[in-house]
């Protein structure tokens, strides 16, 4: 008998566990893979001494975090370091030109003083703007839904409705800064002309010049292995191989978890880290079948004897580079993978984080991961991987001749390695404003809250939706622990 019992060791599994076992509840967390993680892993899937992230490997979001900074001590003494990078990311062109967002304010306003001097100053008032409202969009992410901060921040309401499409060509006259701006959106399954996409593309351009870029230093793993130091350090009991068969209810209560054969049961909460597809197998709530998903991800992982040689030479210099040159490529790639077509110039988010952390790599080589944004899950991931190494080298002539290792991931094969990323949707379900905000992931459960007592679900599939935060496990840790 425990008083909590969470299924699935995520970060934010993680985040709630360790809130509550630091409380004083004695907690036990089931995850059904070897290792703890859930989109968040390194491996050395190439070639020995090459360590990817498979997954997830910005940790910008963690870094910011308010779990981290009310365990921060606690989890450096567990190894938690980041690699920072400063020059954030760029986007390049097919005329060999690139555009890049430093920390350095006055470098960045010149490379877009460059194009266009409205653009600059354009660009310059909006970074004055999320110095203004970025505290209050903080806190409405560390708030649950609905909380009086949504009610703060209503006059926010026309940015967070806006398309990117709308948003840029609002502000920005050049179609090269716009394709600038708008490339974080495809991050999410905000296309263009998706509303909502207005206020994603704001935050994540305006914090990661603000802040530049944190890998994990040894990988994104670093940080899952410290959460789960924190973890057991407070007494919490993690059974890694251990998948949970069925929740236990009893009179409409969750009791208690099935798992191996054994029943576990919980007095006071059993925590669901899971997308709602994989919990509609353990627990008959119907409504979990009608959650939607996002489009597939691909990922293409390289080890490489030298980083790409870019058409643009500044672009060796980012952590991310945008392959998204325009915004007519970005909708086209959307629709095509919609209706179920591998897109002819897909969205590809190019990550290079040996520049930050040598230590990834042998001495001399890189590692670099090739995001897919977005892809059916239906494909030869082989020859498809074969077509995005062809587009890179468009950018980056002779990146084949590099290349001493690869690894492909489609869309199954995130799915087979973590259920939650149902059919490749990294993302944990869209984030369109139909399931966003109070309405992630339905209306109605309010605040991880599920229709059977004492049953909660947490991660990307509720507010504040993806990313490495662990906000919802931060959230639900501290609402259980007051109520406690």
């Amino acid at each position: 008998m425990y008083d909590a019992v969470v299924i699935g060791a995520g970060h934010n599994g993680l985040a709630a566990g360790a809130i509550l076992a630091r409380a004083g509840w004695k907690v036990l967390m089931l995850e059904s893979q070897a290792e703890p993680g859930g989109a968040v892993r390194t491996a050395e899937v190439t070639l020995p001494g090459f360590r990817h992230d498979l997954y997830a490997t910005n940790l910008n979001g963690f870094a910011a975090s308010a779990f981290r900074r009310d365990f921060h001590d606690e989890l450096e003494a567990h190894g938690l370091a980041f690699a920072h990078a400063t020059k954030a990311y760029c986007s390049v062109f097919p005329d060999g030109d690139a555009l890049g967002v430093s920390m350095s304010l006055e470098e960045t306003f010149g490379a877009l003083r460059r194009l266009s001097a409205h653009d600059a100053q354009a660009w310059r008032a909006l970074t004055e703007r999320f110095e203004r409202v970025g505290p209050l969009l903080r806190s409405l992410l560390r708030q649950p839904m609905p909380s009086w901060a949504l009610a703060r921040a209503l006059h926010l309401a026309p940015l967070a409705l806006q398309s990117q499409r709308g948003f840029v060509a609002r502000h920005f006259e050049h179609p090269k800064v716009q394709a600038l701006w708008a490339a974080w959106g495809m991050h999410l399954d905000f296309a263009p002309e998706i509303a909502g996409g207005g206020l994603f593309g704001f935050i994540q351009c305006m914090s990661s010049q603000a802040n530049g870029l944190h890998f994990g230093k040894g990988g994104a793993a670093s940080m899952i292995g410290a959460m789960a130091g924190v973890f057991r350090a407070h007494g919490g009991e993690l059974r890694c191989s251990s998948p949970a068969t069925e929740i236990i209810v009893e009179n409409g209560t969750a009791s208690g978890v099935a798992a191996g054969g054994e029943r576990i049961g919980a007095r006071r909460a059993v925590i669901a880290n899971l997308a709602p597809a994989p919990l509609a197998k353990l627990v008959r709530i119907e409504r979990l079948r009608h959650f939607r998903h996002g489009p597939g991800t691909m990922m293409i992982h390289l080890a490489l004897a030298d980083l790409p040689d870019w058409r643009a030479p500044g672009a060796r210099q980012f952590a991310y580079v945008h392959i998204a040159p325009s915004l007519q490529a970005m909708s086209k790639a959307y629709r095509e993978a919609l209706r179920g077509v591998l897109p002819e110039e897909p969205v590809l988010v190019v990550a290079q984080p040996t520049l930050a952390d040598p230590s990834r790599a042998p001495h001399g080589r890189h590692v670099l991961s090739i995001q897919v944004r977005v892809v059916p899950q239906a494909m030869d991931k082989e020859a498809y991987a074969d077509r995005i190494i062809e587009l890179v080298e468009r950018y980056a002539p002779g990146l084949r001749s590099r290349i001493l290792g690869r690894c492909v991931l489609s869309p199954a094969d995130l799915e087979r390695a973590n259920p939650n990323l149902v059919g490749g949707d990294s993302l944990g379900g869209s984030h369109h404003l139909d399931q966003q905000y109070f309405l992630r992931p339905f209306l109605g459960w309010s605040r991880y809250r599920t229709p059977v007592e004492r049953l909660y679900l947490c991660g990307a599939s509720t507010w504040p939706g993806a990313g490495t935060g662990a906000g919802s496990g931060w959230l639900l840790g501290r609402m259980l622990a007051e109520v406690a």
